[in-house]
């Protein structure tokens, strides 16, 4: 069903540039040249001077075009937008002459096929909120009211979130009382909220009944209403009657005024938050390219918006008329709204949207006030706590009944429903703009043995495990049962110059795990962290400054660990990094002994596999020889054994099964068994006291946090958890079963997509082959504009690396398993599955990786024989008859 919705100019701006865009010129002429637009725009204010001054008397007309607009179900409608020649002021001024241009544009709208005609803003509060109009007009026509209500409560709701205020812990006032609208959403807000004011301008029967009907309070006096009210909802057609300065410290109003009822044109506070309410946002499969979809980039007001959920409905009826509104009927198009993918989450202040930083001043605000200000005393939710009510509904216990009311209450889901947006915001935007709307980047909730939950409920199998820092698996239950049991007896956190019993104890189980030359210990927070301490004592006792690394290596990314991490792209925004740091290639013998002969370096640091390097895998001999050189050349080797340690390849460490026994070894990650950060570093006994042993130097390098008792009571139940669960023996059987499976997919695949499966215990890399030249160059050729290669770092590499980029997303949304790639070489799939995963779920990894990869390679071959036939003009041809003249070696295209 085709809609029209009637509007009229909000300002003489407004007014000016709609007639600038006579058919979509203006569109049209401000995507070509910057001169062209300029004289096309001089030319066009000439032409409406001349009109203005010829007396052209101004008629209803048809403004904007909406084309092929599709909803989330597949519906289609299309409308126009008409106006009316009059502003807001000349409306209420004179009403009979607005109600004739009214006329004139429905007739034109109803001529043109309109099955149903919105009226916009004053249009609709002329004659009875369209009840006079509805009676003369010769199709169904609306106010969109009821829509309007739904989106402000919806508003009321996400700005209530934002500013962690509780509807129904608070004062809620509702100005505008008796009109349509404030009535309509007192209604649905009465039994939602604290204590509900109803705030009129006068006396009236109206408002009197309405106030006995919901037991609220009647307030004639706006002033007193704002000072006790923590959020407002302002719904009058006056405007102007809300004084920002009488409103609370933390206060939200919605304002669905029009003309707007808060006073000012923007906010003068940063404790407030004042919010445009009654605002939609369209479906994203409406085309934003009429000029009013365009302009507010898909914002709408509502009561446009029901108009055209009316049409997407094919309903052809007066939805919204009068002074009394239907809360059933609100509801339905709310309903209906939703179900077309209408969204009300985007908020708007003063019509502009609302800004990440405005949200942080308004938080910083408020909670500077509550530091001066205590609360009052009272049970309080922890964060915790609402992250675990929102895994009760995960977990199949009863969730509470929504409100019967089109807007909800903050809930304890919520933290999970909004840490995407809270991350984007404030941690890292970069990575939901990467992977948000993809559905690549998750936000999980919950986690259990080998699985992750996200906020949706969906289950996936983890093979990333915190690039392996999960090796006993998420919340492994006797470790967490040994935290809550040291959080009870009250064991001391942090006591600085004093002898903490659990670091001790650490201390001393680690050590007798460790390969034989290592005695020392010295505790920290994390990996780079351990490779800090690790330089810094073999400088102070080598006596040396060099510091030998291996290219394609990661140690970290603080300035030291990062200085001889050997990737360009992480050091190079970072420099000048730390001197005498030189990197050689991995696995190079050669190389190695090269540098080591200069006698310059303090020592050489090498993981015994390269991780974020893309899972390189050294030859056997390699580290036994580099010990051999390290030793002939008086070189400390620092084995980094922070991703490979605690039983990732299938020994405690990876130097036990080389025989390696290093000077300085490094550990992190999985140390914690998962749930705590702790980091070491083991030394030699000797190095240790030439380094520290002395009065004045044993505190020369020290950690604040480092050997904290939580922190080592995990790692003392992850030892624990490995000697008694025969966590080892589970980790090589699954890696024969897992490497086994991967190669035969390889074997078995044509030469695309996979190129080499490595790896070694439950540290695995699965490279693809690189997207072939045809399709790459295809890719590259969507860019009509030539500037992608420009922006966009190392596009080849990027591009290339498509399929790896589809087999990890098609395994994440298809088949519930969640993988990374290297971040130094995104070809490379990296599969590090807690070491507790069970055969079960490695053959469903694998049968969901076989469909992948065919997919992948099925996909490749089809798109490359597409390109390459039509771009080089070759044609299938029918199979030639058998004939004894054709060679069997000839070559012949087929």
């Amino acid at each position: 069903m085709k809609f029209a919705f009637l509007v009229h100019p909000l300002s003489d701006e407004a007014k000016a540039l709609v007639q600038m865009n006579e058919d979509n010129t203006l569109v049209g002429h401000w995507g070509g040249d910057i001169l062209e637009f300029c004289t096309f725009l001089h030319q066009t204010m000439a032409e409406r001077r001349h009109a203005q001054t010829a007396g052209v008397k101004p008629q209803a007309r048809v403004i904007d075009v909406f084309a092929n607009l599709r909803s989330d179900t597949g519906a289609v409608t299309e409308g126009r937008l008409y106006e009316i020649p009059m502003g807001a002021v000349e409306i209420l001024d004179d009403p009979a002459r607005a109600i004739d241009y009214i006329e004139q544009a429905i007739q034109m709208a109803a001529e043109w096929g309109a099955g149903v005609v919105g009226l916009g803003s004053m249009t609709g509060v002329v004659g009875g909120q369209g009840t006079f109009v509805a009676e003369r007009s010769p199709v169904p026509v609306t106010t969109g009211n009821s829509l309007t209500i739904h989106a402000a409560l919806q508003n009321l709701y996400y700005a209530c979130l934002e500013a962690n205020v509780d509807p129904s812990k608070e004062t809620v006032a509702v100005v505008g009382i008796p009109g349509s609208i404030a009535a309509a959403a007192a209604k649905l807000l009465a039994p939602i909220v604290g204590e509900l004011l109803l705030v009129a301008r006068r006396d009236s029967p109206k408002a009197r009944k309405l106030s006995e009907e919901l037991d609220a309070e009647l307030l004639f006096d706006i002033p007193s209403a704002l000072r006790r009210a923590k959020i407002v909802l302002s719904a009058t057609s006056t405007g102007s009657c809300i004084d920002q300065a009488l409103l609370q410290p933390g206060a939200v109003v919605i304002d669905v005024g029009v003309p707007a009822d808060v006073q000012g044109s923007g906010a003068i506070r940063d404790d407030v938050l004042i919010i445009s309410g009654g605002l939609s946002l369209v479906p994203d499969g409406f085309p934003r390219d009429s000029m009013f979809l365009g302009f507010h980039h898909g914002m709408v007001p509502s009561c446009l918006g029901e108009t055209m959920n009316l049409a997407l409905e094919n309903r052809g009826e007066c939805f919204s008329l009068g002074r009394d509104l239907s809360t059933e009927k609100v509801m339905q198009i709310g309903a209906i709204a939703d179900r077309h993918g209408f969204r009300f989450d985007r908020l708007y202040s003063f019509g502009l949207a609302l800004e990440p930083s405005q949200l942080a001043q308004y938080h910083k605000a408020v909670s500077r006030r509550k530091l001066l200000v205590p609360a009052a005393h009272g049970t309080h939710e922890s964060d915790a706590q609402r992250l675990g009510n929102g895994r009760a509904a995960l977990n199949g216990s009863p969730a509470p009944s929504p409100p019967a009311s089109p807007t909800r209450i903050p809930t304890s889901e919520d933290i999970g429903d909004r840490a995407a947006k809270l991350h984007e915001r404030y941690i890292n935007p970069v990575l939901l703009a990467i992977g948000g709307k993809s559905g690549f980047v998750k936000t999980f909730i919950r986690a259990e043995g080998c699985h992750l939950w996200d906020h949706d409920e969906n289950r996936y199998l983890d093979l990333v495990a915190g690039f392996g820092s999960v090796n006993l698996g998420h919340n492994h239950p006797r470790i967490v049962e040994e935290l809550t049991q040291a959080m009870r007896l009250q064991a001391p956190g942090f006591a600085q110059s004093a002898v903490n019993p659990l670091a001790a104890r650490l201390a001393e189980e680690l050590i007798a795990v460790a390969p034989p030359s290592l005695e020392m210990v010295f505790f920290c927070n994390s990996g780079t962290e351990s490779v800090e301490a690790a330089l810094k004592l073999a400088r102070l006792a080598s006596g040396r400054s060099g510091l030998l690394h291996c290219q394609g290596s990661y140690h970290g990314k603080s300035l030291g660990a990062l200085s001889v991490t050997g990737n360009p792209s992480y050091q190079k925004p970072f420099g000048p990094l730390l001197p005498d740091c030189t990197g050689i290639p991995y696995a190079d013998l050669e190389a190695l002994e090269r540098e080591l002969q200069t006698r310059k370096y303090a020592c050489f640091i090498v993981e015994p596999i390269q991780g974020e390097g893309g899972m390189i895998v050294p030859p056997r001999d390699y580290l036994p020889e580099a010990q051999r050189l390290c030793r002939k050349y008086d070189t400390l080797l620092i084995v980094d054994e922070v991703q490979t340690g605690m039983g990732r390849t299938g020994t405690m460490f990876a130097c036990d099964a080389l025989g390696v026994e290093p000077d300085v070894m490094t550990l992190a990650k999985s140390l914690g068994g998962g749930l705590m950060p702790i980091g070491a570093m083991l030394v030699r006994r000797d190095l240790w006291l030439k380094a520290y042993g002395s009065i004045d130097r044993f505190a020369l390098h020290t950690s604040t946090f480092g050997g904290g008792s939580l922190a080592c009571t995990a790692a003392l139940a992850t030892l624990r958890v490995m000697r008694d669960e025969q966590v080892l023996q589970n980790c090589r059987a699954r890696s024969e079963q897992l490497l086994g499976g991967l190669r035969r997919i390889f074997t078995e695949q044509s030469p695309y997509p996979l190129k080499e499966v490595r790896g070694q215990g439950m540290m695995i890399g699965v490279e693809f082959a690189p997207l072939k030249p045809p399709i790459v160059s295809n890719y590259k050729g969507a860019d009509v504009t030539g500037m992608m290669k420009y922006v966009v770092p190392n596009l080849d590499k990027a591009v290339q690396s498509v399929s790896t980029l589809y087999v990890l997303q098609t395994l994440l949304q298809v088949h519930g398993v969640y993988a990374q790639v290297a971040r130094s070489n995104p070809l490379v799939m990296r599969i590090q599955p807690p070491l507790t995963i069970d055969a079960e779920q490695v053959d469903s990894f694998l049968g969901a990786f076989r469909s992948c990869c065919d997919e992948a390679g099925d996909m490749s071959d089809i798109v490359e024989a597409i390109i390459s036939k039509s771009t080089m003009g070759i044609m299938e041809s029918k199979p030639a008859a058998p004939a004894a003249t054709v060679s069997a070696s000839s070559n012949g295209v087929h």
